[in-house]
């Protein structure tokens, strides 16, 4: 059988492969995007109800990094911005800025996803395997920000997370990604420590501040930190939000979507799961004495 080209495709038989536009005018037209992707939450955790993962996505880092360095050259500030230790005016003030030079920037924004993990059995669904679950979270926010039709190739940064020697999480999360889409979507996936990156701090800063905020509006932290609170508040004022980011009187729902479409936060659900129908089906089939095709 003998390939047949034509429009930038390669024909086999009825399948059909277009090409991605690396020469000539097309690989102009290539959009392209990086993708910092953070994690909030221990899943084997049970005294802590969620676990998120998020990530900030622009097409043009380096006006924002440049914005970002200086605010810290404003402040003298050499730390790492982290959620977790806001507990300073300095670092209140930093956190400040940096969430402002987020705001400025229109090509930069965030999504999340969070898991409710009292509504997910962990064991049953992915063998309580810890990486199995980051990797398929993962791919499961990369389709929110891809969209069903996705119109750019994105580059994912992660923060380092723990990986045992031999399983090649990167690799799985690219592979299972672009065999979704059938398409060139991811082009990579690398760990980096979040030391070296202002913008996976600041994906780090917005995850921890959402997570922060549905704890806080479900009773779940009931003495709130002050400088936390004072960002919440700042936050609030700055989208024009009365409340709380979960807070939605018009419908149920559990997609959140704040400042046009600035922040959107996603949590789970359990009953719409792929894996958690395939377990099923797997059950099923394994009663009746059949073999999984």
């Amino acid at each position: 059988m003998k390939f047949t080209y034509k429009n930038n495709c390669y024909q086999l038989g009825v399948k059909i492969f277009k090409l991605m536009p690396t020469s000539g005018k097309d690989f102009r037209d290539i959009k392209t995007s990086f993708c910092f992707l953070d994690e909030t939450g221990l899943i084997f955790d049970k005294k802590d109800k969620y676990f998120a993962l998020g990530l900030v996505k622009c097409s043009c880092s380096e006006k924002i990094y440049n914005k970002i360095r200086k605010i810290r050259q404003r402040f003298n500030y050499n730390e790492e911005v982290k959620w977790s230790q806001l507990n300073s005016k300095v670092r209140f003030d930093v956190a400040m800025g940096i969430f402002n030079c987020f705001l400025n920037e229109d090509d930069v924004k965030f999504n999340c996803i969070i898991l409710n993990k009292d509504e997910l059995d962990f064991a049953k669904y992915y063998n309580n395997d810890l990486c199995k679950v980051y990797r398929s979270f993962t791919v499961s926010l990369l389709k929110l920000v891809a969209g069903k039709i996705p119109q750019e190739v994105l580059v994912v940064l992660a923060d380092d997370y723990f990986t045992p020697e031999k399983l090649e999480i990167e690799n799985t999360i690219k592979k299972f990604t672009n065999s979704h889409y059938q398409k060139f979507v991811v082009t990579g996936v690398c760990q980096i420590n979040s030391k070296s990156s202002d913008l996976l701090q600041l994906t780090d800063l917005i995850l921890g501040a959402i997570a922060y905020d549905l704890k806080r509006t479900e009773k779940i932290i009931t003495v709130q930190n002050e400088y936390k609170r004072k960002f919440l508040n700042f936050v609030y004022q700055k989208l024009n939000i009365k409340e709380s980011f979960f807070i939605n009187s018009s419908r149920k729902t559990r997609n959140y979507v704040l400042s046009g479409d600035k922040i959107r936060a996603t949590i789970f659900d359990c009953s719409r799961s792929r894996a958690k129908k395939y377990a099923k089906q797997k059950q099923a089939i394994a009663h009746n004495g059949q073999r999984l095709s």
